[in-house]
């Protein structure tokens, strides 16, 4: 063991009973690498602190980091959220929407949590904090906090992945990454254009040592024993939200109570509150009721799971997943309620669909529901949805380590690098960086051939070829077969992409250093914008330009933040003559195509290794960081966009996103990445209904190319 995480401080926020599966076998492994965890709580209508007793957490209640000192920013938080609140209530009333009552005293425990979590960070300065998502107040509050003082924070996946529901976009807003059990659940959240690159499938954290546990405690059989079952077919029916009507399960509350061969767990969402509970089986007969227990809180769902010889669902659930995993059949119930849910086990293959009245039967008759299931396609599902069955809580702690590690880098920089051309002056005006593709021959020509013919009359230059280890026949004949001022650096698997350019870099005898990503072809005029630019602006800067498709739709023109906080093109998709797009100005990063006087890029130390394909923002961000604006760098406008510097990306196939990479990324400026498109838009003056317009535009123009 390095002994990395001796001392280092972790807070875990917790909130219901069944968070805490997910949570606590990190925190465990963590406190035996030597780590100081420590649980929060918040106020909510069902205590969260009952759960850290429950489970004899060491934890702290948020208000304790509230002081009298805080009430008057506590009293102004609170009138912002009234006023809010009633705006937007009346708005919902006004449009007939039902109106959902917000207490108080709600508002007011919000603003006084807005604060504690605040304060907590800055008193107890974690390295790192986790919680099982951001979607509500809580998690929101804190990833928001962690955020503006660049603590890394990790959301873990809950069953968030099964509705149709817009609050996905939200779901790693503020934290630094999110990890999903599987790749279903990562493509799901992408869908609603939740940042893919920070969405990580690493398996679940506890399934396999509770399947050890189940079989080891021979838990099946003692369930069995304590509820004196030992010779009953054992259903295990589990509402994941509300129950269902009565009615609808009334088959299986009769072919239960009507046979001494079966029996019926019905097991409540752990947030359903007891009264509601209850009076839904005051509506169920006592007859009914013979063979069927109902469960709110008293049972270990996996003991459930464990004991059960069947589990069916009423709605798509996490626990269904979690019972394929421990191997038992499982029934979704094909009811009018679920017919247009947009995930389903059954079309997923994994679970049998039968209506109650179906099943019903099926159970009277005993049939096999193990046979009813399609081993192959279960196995594919299983893969889809969980990464790993084992080591989990591991790789999320590896994981931990890495963006601590990558963060600490957030204010040291490379070392200045050295000039390697073996004598003063520059041979060339310019020096192009070009990575070469492995294969896409004709591409490669093509950017080539463009290269050639729009840098005519601009001043002298020489290519630098970054050649991969395995290309293709047909690459390797044109490499051998350019002319002129042609140089290859042969790329080996010690180095990764920045480092090559790098070296590229110390070695280039040019002033102005060309960096290209994979097949960009320039336009015509594209040197004479640069050389402008560095004779107006000066040579501090970092110059990129407008990147369009082969559709003529733009994909880089200039680098804001989205909603979730994560980098994307402004005016990306719209046609490339879009006006507010075609403005020279400074953005905090550019992509795609970077031009930078060598002597300066030299003094930045050239790119960091470790952000990998996002070596081109990241020496953006450090050239305007605040360490660097100690040596009378103009802050905020280093990074400059020059439309008329205009180039066609020629293969635009989506790249494989690198964790390592995003690791690096986000931990590295997570407390500098704030959403700004929409000030983008506000600036200039751009409404919602005129970017639509231009959306629709745009793509009805690249579907009649």
């Amino acid at each position: 063991m390095s002994g990395f995480w001796h001392n280092k401080k972790v807070i875990i926020y917790v909130a219901l009973l069944h968070h805490t599966r997910f949570l606590i076998p990190i925190a465990r492994n963590l406190e035996n690498l030597g780590a100081k965890v420590e649980y929060i709580v918040g106020q909510a209508e069902r205590s969260q602190e009952i759960t850290a007793e429950m489970c004899k957490l060491k934890y702290r209640h948020v208000f304790e980091y509230v002081s009298d000192n805080d009430f008057p920013e506590i009293n102004r938080n609170y009138l912002k959220l009234r006023k809010a609140f009633r705006t937007a209530l009346l708005k919902d009333y006004a449009m007939g929407a039902q109106v959902i009552t917000v207490l108080d005293k709600t508002l007011h425990a919000t603003a006084q949590e807005y604060v504690g979590f605040k304060n907590l960070l800055k008193k107890e300065r974690p390295d790192i904090c986790l919680a099982l998502h951001e979607l509500n107040r809580w998690g929101k509050m804190l990833a928001f906090q962690a955020k503006k003082i660049n603590i890394p924070f990790i959301t873990l996946q809950e069953g968030l992945g099964y509705n149709l529901d817009f609050g996905y976009t939200g779901h790693i807003q503020y934290s630094t990454l999110g990890l999903t059990w599987g790749s279903r659940i990562r493509e799901k959240l992408g869908s609603y254009e939740a940042p893919l690159e920070r969405i990580i499938p690493v398996g679940n954290t506890h399934l396999a040592e509770e399947k050890k546990r189940l079989k080891n405690n021979n838990t099946q059989e003692k369930m069995k024993i304590k509820y004196k079952l030992e010779n009953k077919f054992v259903n295990l029916l589990i509402f994941s939200a509300s129950p269902l009507d009565v009615d609808i399960v009334l088959p299986l509350l009769k072919v239960t109570s009507e046979s001494s061969d079966l029996a019926l767990f019905i097991k409540f969402h752990p947030a359903d509150k007891q009264d509601r509970i209850r009076a839904w089986q005051d509506l169920i007969e006592k007859k009914l009721k013979k063979n069927v227990w109902f469960i709110h809180g008293e049972e270990n769902t996996y003991d459930l799971i464990a004991m059960c010889d069947l589990c069916t669902l009423a709605q798509p659930s996490t626990t269904g997943l979690e019972a394929l995993a421990l191997g038992r059949p499982l029934v979704q119930l094909d009811v009018e309620l679920n017919a247009n849910v947009p995930y389903s086990f059954i079309r997923q293959n994994a679970a049998v669909g039968m209506t109650p009245g179906t099943l019903a039967t099926a159970l009277e008759k005993g049939e096999n529901f193990s046979d009813m299931i399609d081993k192959e396609n279960m196995e594919k599902y299983l893969k889809s949805e969980l990464t790993a069955t084992r080591g989990a809580a591991d790789r999320i702690i590896h994981i931990a380590e890495k963006l601590i590690r990558a963060g600490s880098h957030t204010i040291t920089y490379p070392p200045t690098l050295h000039d390697l051309r073996g004598k003063s002056g520059y041979d060339f005006k310019w020096s192009m960086v070009i990575p070469v593709p492995e294969n896409m021959s004709d591409k490669f020509l093509s950017q080539l051939e463009s290269i050639s013919n729009h840098s005519e009359n601009s001043g002298e230059y020489e290519v630098i070829l970054i050649r991969p280890e395995n290309i293709s026949d047909r690459i390797c004949h044109i490499i051998d077969t350019l002319q002129g001022n042609i140089h290859i650096l042969d790329k080996n698997n010690n180095c990764n992409g920045p480092d090559m350019m790098n070296i590229a870099g110390e070695n280039a005898r040019g002033k102005i250093l060309l960096f290209f990503s994979e097949l960009l072809s320039p336009c015509r005029g594209w040197l004479f914008s640069l050389e402008k630019a560095f004779n107006e602006l000066g040579t501090k800067k970092i110059f990129g330009g407008k990147v369009i498709n082969m559709q003529g739709n733009i994909i880089h023109a200039g680098m804001v933040l989205d909603e979730n906080n994560s980098p994307v093109s402004a005016y990306r998709y719209l046609d490339r003559d879009f006006p507010k797009a075609n403005i020279r100005r400074a953005f905090q990063m550019l992509d795609y195509f970077v031009a930078l006087d060598k002597d300066f890029f030299s003094e930045l130390g050239g790119f960091w290794g470790g952000a990998g394909e996002n070596a081109f923002m990241d020496i953006c961000l450090r050239a305007s960081d605040s360490a660097i604006n100690k040596k009378d760098f103009k802050n905020d406008t280093i990074p400059f966009y020059l439309p008329d510097l205009q180039m066609v990306q020629l293969d635009v196939r989506k790249k494989k996103v690198d964790f390592n990479d995003s690791i690096n990324f986000f931990a590295r400026w997570h407390g500098t990445l704030w959403e700004n498109r929409k000030s983008l838009y506000r600036k200039d003056g751009v409404s919602k209904t005129e970017l639509d317009a231009a959306y629709l535009s745009s793509t009805l123009k690249s579907t009649l190319l």
